[in-house]
């Protein structure tokens, strides 16, 4: 779907097709118009115009946030609290390291599962002892603050049972390093400053992670994650990425972004067999190849690119999404080929292409003559008559 990381806690950075308004004209109800679909979770910031693959240059990022810190924190958030509370939420409160201890977390140790600190003023390095005594907290979100670029083991060693954490929008130029988390399984890097993953950065969570962010950075290469053999999803949208490679380790992969890099083949995917969502869009991609061993993908995004030719998919026999707007299609003839016997597809995107600028008044009732079981074509529903 042409994200989505990122989201939320969740990747990777497109806009969606506009509506289509070339419907068939019929005496019965006319065609609904669909909900925007679901896109991939990487929480990136508003999509940006893409640099061609082999251009090189590099905005310079502000490191100053949004975030309003004349005004001091109250250092009594916490008073109407429980020591039982569950989940803290102090987004937006002005928050700087300074104000952390005197909140005295450690007060909520036995009982404190989810901690939220987004949008704040938190600087490297955290307190010690901030988090001190926090044995069940599984979810710690420090998104959009100012650490960095480093953060250190030490500084989060206090709560060792964490499952999900989130440093996005902040200035790491590394991936931490953090051994006293051994159940970690969700790490959100979103939108920092990171231009390598280094050999051995990332073994301390070979073991547990099953999901990692790393889109918006300035990474060039896909590398040295090939110790994270459980991962699950693996976003990488809005870098700097010219090929996809390195990729074998990942058998459990279930969702690959890559969006808005600068990638111009399909290549290195044969050992993603479990793969069921591959986002593509936004790069330089001329021909759909190189999904031979893909057989259990879902969700197929490859629009914005440009490519000429709807090929190299009529194995995908439990494909249920199928975006390729905004490319070179010149014509809808591989429809039957490539698509028609594929029963489980729902969904087609095609608009922005040719066969649709060249052909409005035909190319919606053409793709629903070829594609009978499809029930959304572009943002619009087909009516079931």
């Amino acid at each position: 779907m042409s994200d989505p990381a990122a989201s939320s806690s969740t990747a990777t950075g497109s806009d969606l097709p506009e509506n289509d308004t070339n419907g068939i004209q019929e005496p019965k109800a006319p065609d609904v118009e669909a909900p925007k679909p679901a896109k991939p979770r990487a929480r990136l910031g508003p999509m940006e115009i893409v640099q061609l693959p082999g251009s090189d240059s590099e905005p310079e990022d502000d490191d100053d946030t949004a975030v309003n810190t004349e005004e001091e924190a109250d250092e009594d958030l916490l008073r109407d609290f429980p020591d039982d509370a569950e989940d803290i939420h102090l987004q937006h409160s002005r928050l700087k390291s300074e104000n952390l201890l005197p909140l005295n977390f450690p007060r909520f140790g036995k009982h404190l599962k989810r901690l939220c600190l987004r949008q704040n003023a938190i600087a490297s390095p955290l307190p010690e002892g901030v988090f001190e005594g926090l044995e069940v907290l599984d979810e710690l979100d420090l998104y959009d603050n100012r650490l960095g670029p480093v953060v250190e083991d030490e500084e989060v060693k206090g709560c060792p049972n964490l499952i999900s954490l989130d440093f996005s929008f902040n200035n790491l130029r590394h991936p931490p390093t953090l051994p006293s988390q051994t159940r970690l399984k969700i790490l959100y890097l979103v939108q920092n400053k990171i231009n390598q993953v280094e050999a051995g950065q990332l073994d301390w969570c070979s073991s547990t992670l099953t999901s990692i962010e790393l889109g918006g950075n300035r990474l060039r290469r896909i590398e040295n994650l090939e110790v994270l053999t459980r991962l699950e999803e693996l976003w990488l949208g809005k870098n700097k990425i010219r090929t996809l490679e390195n990729l074998d380790a990942f058998s459990n992969l279930k969702i690959l972004s890559i969006q808005s890099n600068r990638i111009t083949k399909m290549e290195g995917l044969d050992g993603l067999v479990n793969l069921e969502e591959l986002y593509l869009s936004h790069n330089g991609l001329k021909k759909i190849e190189g999904l031979e061993k893909n057989l259990k993908l879902r969700t197929l995004d490859i629009g914005n690119n440009m490519i000429e030719e709807i090929e190299g998919i009529s194995h995908l026999t439990e494909l249920e999404e199928f975006w390729a707007n905004n490319n070179q299609i010149p014509n809808l003839r591989a429809l039957d080929t490539q698509l028609a016997h594929i029963s489980t597809l729902q969904t087609v995107y095609l608009e922005h292409n040719p066969c649709q600028t060249n052909d409005p008044g035909g190319y919606r009732r053409k793709i629903i003559l070829a594609l009978p079981q499809v029930q959304q074509v572009d943002a619009t529903f087909v009516r079931q008559s």
